[in-house]
């Protein structure tokens, strides 16, 4: 099996760039290669939405990976790199491990405030899944735009000091590089999996959402192995949601 994961000496560091995710996807780009920019002009979110980077402290990354489609999940990807960057974040902010959290699939929150999301895009080419992570985080900042007041925050109270950008960036890429190796052992899934629940927003919360062209409502019963949401219904039926859609709100 072909797996590349991402080195250490195969990092750029950009001033300005469209999106990091595009700019890394560029068949110039070796697999392994990760990118972090000062400035992000056309962030990318999910579906249609974009990225906004906020304040003067923001971390706007991107990383190249290759993995086995056969023995890989990508809903189950994409929520271990949330946990990686949840882990490296406990790493350099102790403090936030009381009040930070992963919102399944793909979003980190600060109380009930997102301070950061996570873009998995993948390419399955001849058995294997080109994958690029976009991650951006929003550490510091004085203003929030007026809009996002009621939705966004930052990690931290105060800007961060000289060379910790980049040494998160490493750190980052250690904890993405353990996340895509402990999905080869089910063992380890399953633990990982506990300390995910753990420390996830919708632990125990009531959600609604549609399913399956009907709005359903039910409680939250955690994360399978395959990555997708546990659901118990109002009336006692076990649903398993693959992603959020538009409409998909904690009650």
């Amino acid at each position: 099996m072909e797996y590349r994961l991402l080195k250490t000496e195969l990092g750029h560091r950009l001033p300005t760039v469209t999106s990091t995710n595009e700019w890394i996807r560029d068949v110039s780009i070796p697999f392994g290669s990760w990118v972090i920019a000062d400035e992000q002009t056309a962030g990318k979110g999910r579906g249609q939405n974009v990225w906004q980077s906020l304040g003067e402290d923001p971390l706007i990354f991107s990383g190249k990976i290759r993995i086995s489609a056969a023995e890989i999940s990508l809903p189950l990807l994409s929520i271990f790199v949330s946990s990686a960057v949840l882990k490296t974040i406990f790493h350099f902010f102790p403090e936030r491990e009381t009040d930070t959290t992963v919102k399944w699939p793909n979003d980190i929150y600060r109380n009930d405030k997102k301070v950061g999301g996570i873009l998995v895009q993948s390419e399955f080419i001849n058995g294997v899944f080109d994958v690029v992570v976009g991650i951006g985080l929003n550490f510091f900042g004085n203003s929030i735009p007026e809009i996002l007041k009621d939705k966004a925050t930052f990690l931290s109270e105060k800007p961060l000091e000289e060379g910790v950008l980049e040494r998160f960036a490493n750190q980052l890429i250690l904890d993405l590089n353990q996340s895509v190796i402990s999905l080869l052992d089910q063992g380890q899934v399953l633990k990982d999996l506990v300390w995910i629940e753990d420390h996830s927003l919708l632990k125990h919360k009531v959600i609604e959402t549609e399913w399956q062209s009907r709005m359903v409502r039910g409680r939250v019963l955690g994360i399978d192995e395959l990555g997708f949401l546990l659901i118990m219904t109002e009336t006692g039926e076990k649903i398993e949601l693959m992603d959020t859609s538009p409409k998909f709100r904690i009650i």
